[in-house]
C-alpha cells in the first residue's frame, strides 16, 4: 500500500511539473506579436491581470528612444502604461507606448534585471537564470517568427567586460529585437516589439 501510495504521490508531482506553462509564453498570447498594431491598450492591461502584474503608477513620464524604435511614422506616442512582474528568477518590467487618440499598442518593451540589489556580485545562479531566460526567449521567438535576421555577438569572457549581444527578429514588417546587456556584474534582458 505503502509503494503504491509513493507512486501516487510521484505520479502528481510529475505530471504537475510537466504541465508547467512557460512563464514567458504570454508574449505571444493574442495579438501581442504578430498583430501588434490591432492590439489596444484594455488588452494589455487584462493580460497584466491575468498573470498578476502590478501596474507602476509612479515615474511613467519617459519616451523610447529612436535607437529602440525608429518611428518612421512619426506617431505621437503616450507616456507608457508600465507593469511588473516578479518571475521565477528575474523580474521584469513591461512598458506599453500607444497612440493617444485610439490606445492602439505601437511597441511593447520587456526588461528583465536580477531580483537582488544590481550594485553585488552576481552568484552562479543568477548568472545561469539569464542565460536560461535568453535561450528561452530565443527559442519562443523563433518558433513563432522563424530564425532571426540579424544576430550580433559580441560576449567576452571577461565579466568585467561591457558588451551587448543583439538578436533581430523581421516578419512581415514585425520586428522583434531582443539584448542582452552587461555591464560589469549589471546584466538585463531587453525585448523590443513594433511593427513598421
Amino acid at each position: 500500500m505503502k509503494i503504491l501510495r509513493k507512486t501516487i504521490i510521484l505520479l502528481i508531482i510529475l505530471n504537475f511539473v510537466s504541465c508547467k506553462k512557460n512563464e514567458d509564453a504570454f508574449l505571444f498570447d493574442e495579438n501581442r506579436f504578430e498583430n501588434i498594431e490591432s492590439l489596444k491598450l484594455s488588452d494589455a492591461i487584462e493580460t497584466e491581470r491575468g498573470i498578476d502584474s502590478k501596474e507602476r503608477t509612479y515615474n511613467n513620464t519617459f519616451g523610447i528612444g529612436t535607437s529602440y524604435y525608429p518611428n518612421t511614422n512619426n506617431y505621437i506616442l503616450s507616456y507608457p502604461k508600465v507593469y511588473e512582474k516578479k518571475q521565477e528568477s528575474l523580474n521584469l518590467e513591461t512598458d506599453y507606448f500607444y497612440t493617444r487618440n485610439d490606445s492602439l499598442m505601437k511597441v511593447i518593451f520587456y526588461e528583465w534585471s536580477a531580483k537582488t540589489d544590481t550594485l553585488k556580485t552576481l552568484n552562479t545562479t543568477e548568472v545561469k537564470a539569464f542565460e536560461k531566460k535568453m535561450c528561452n526567449l530565443k527559442d519562443l521567438i523563433s518558433k513563432n517568427l522563424g530564425k532571426p535576421k540579424v544576430v550580433e555577438i559580441e560576449k567576452r569572457k571577461d565579466t568585467s567586460y561591457n558588451y551587448t549581444d543583439r538578436y533581430k527578429w523581421l516578419k512581415n514588417d514585425l520586428s522583434a529585437d531582443l539584448y542582452y546587456d552587461v555591464s560589469g556584474e549589471f546584466k538585463r534582458i531587453r525585448l523590443v516589439v513594433y511593427k513598421k
